[in-house]
């Protein structure tokens, strides 16, 4: 069996991080106003009542969603203002490692690369 690079490990680690980062911050960008059981047909897909669900356009098909896209949804699932304090603070604390690592690593060299 070979042994695992940890140095390479770690750089395809920070890698990943780095990309999931990004989908990270869109999502938290759109929970700010747009809801999570809106589909893209402006339908809403949520199994429970809604104060903004509007009657569906033909009988017996899915509701519509009536927000304004004025809400922030995050409060819906964020237990606590500290907790989403202390996620965001650990999200910050990831980036900034990765980022020093990615500094630190050879110049010209790619993560989870060998050096030609």
């Amino acid at each position: 069996m070979t042994k695992i690079d940890k140095a390479a490990w770690q750089q395809r680690l920070d890698r990943l991080s780095e990309l999931l980062s990004g989908i990270v911050d869109h999502a938290d960008e759109v929970s700010r106003h747009r809801c999570p059981y809106r589909d893209r047909f402006d339908q809403c897909t949520a199994a429970f009542g809604c104060r903004n669900q509007q009657p569906p356009e033909t009988p017996g098909g899915p509701a519509r969603c009536g927000h304004d896209g004025t809400f922030d949804y995050r409060s819906a699932w964020e237990m606590s203002a500290k907790a989403h304090d202390v996620a965001k603070a650990r999200i910050e604390r990831v980036r900034t490692e990765a980022a020093h690592r990615r500094r630190q690593s050879p110049a010209g060299s790619e993560p989870g690369r060998e050096p030609e």
